[in-house]
């Protein structure tokens, strides 16, 4: 069986996360605006940002979605 994509909604909008696969994503504005493997190295990159974007991390291909 093959895996759903994961993706998030904006508005009409889908956004597909399955490059981001593992990392630690960036989201404001209805994109994604910085992307890093470590939470550490992701906040440093988006502490200059006049929006505070949602931070969240995205699940490995081979792990199941969270609930």
């Amino acid at each position: 069986m093959k895996r759903p994509e994961l993706l998030i909604k904006e508005n009409k909008k889908s956004i597909c996360l399955d490059k981001y696969a593992g990392e630690w994503v960036a989201f404001a504005n209805g994109k994604v605006v910085a992307h890093q493997g470590t939470l550490n190295k992701l906040m440093k990159k988006v502490e200059r940002l006049k929006r505070k974007p949602s931070v969240f991390l995205v699940p490995k291909k081979k792990e199941g979605p969270y609930v």
